[in-house]
């Protein structure tokens, strides 16, 4: 009876590692702040944007979603290695590089992951008269695979104080923008009940992932079983 039970759990466990090789990835970059924007003080514009993002992308069926960090494992790895600039850390992210590669596609590929969205803040701006809040972004969501821009963003977002605290219209204008945001890229990543999901590649970094997971599976079983 144990030795089903192990069975069992080996089988569990090759379901689970076949169904995150459907997962789909995508990592959020900061933003490039334009020239003409003059971010509020004590007020993290770019962080809070990140976040609303991240809110909305988490959502979408099938799709992980992290924000970028300079302090991820893969990245220290690859600039300890110096397959990657330090100077390549901050925005804008949705350049290209001398040979064409997108700034977004290159560390993305370091990450692993299938996308990456990277963009600018063009307006931010708040008039005390109406208490109301204005931000402007743009953004490429790029597929890593091919280094192809899947979509091109440009969205304006509103929101008006609810007290006398600005703060609460920069939050309203993030969260409207972010809608907008996450709903185009709903539209072109989420699978719709008239298709079958598109199953992608998974990426190199994940099929190490799961060879490791199914390597280290195969041998707790193989030495539950040796015991009996």
């Amino acid at each position: 009876m144990r030795r089903i039970a192990l069975l069992g759990a080996l089988l569990s466990g090759l379901i689970a590692i076949a169904a995150s090789q459907e997962m789909r990835e995508l990592v959020i970059f900061p933003f490039e702040i334009g020239s003409g924007v003059q971010a509020p003080e004590d007020f993290n514009l770019n962080t809070e944007l990140m976040n609303a993002l991240y809110a909305q992308l988490k959502e979408i069926s099938g799709l992980y979603v992290m924000r970028f960090k300079e302090t991820n494992p893969a990245v220290r790895r690859a600039l300890d290695e110096n397959r990657l600039r330090r100077d390549r850390l901050n925005p804008p992210f949705n350049v290209k590089e001398a040979d064409g590669t997108w700034r977004s596609a290159r560390i993305g590929q370091i990450l692993g992951v299938d996308y990456a969205l990277a963009g600018s803040i063009a307006e931010f701006q708040y008039d005390p008269t109406t208490k109301r809040a204005t931000i402007t972004v743009s953004l490429d969501l790029v597929q890593i695979s091919d280094n192809t821009v899947v979509v091109s963003l440009g969205e304006t977002g509103q929101g008006r104080a609810t007290s006398d605290d600005p703060n609460t219209a920069y939050i309203a204008a993030i969260a409207n923008v972010a809608q907008k945001v996450g709903a185009a890229v709903r539209e072109r990543l989420a699978p719709t009940p008239a298709e079958q999901p598109k199953t992608q590649k998974p990426s190199v970094r994940r099929q190490e992932r799961t060879a490791f997971s199914l390597f280290g599976l195969l041998i707790l079983v193989g030495i539950r079983l040796a015991n009996f």
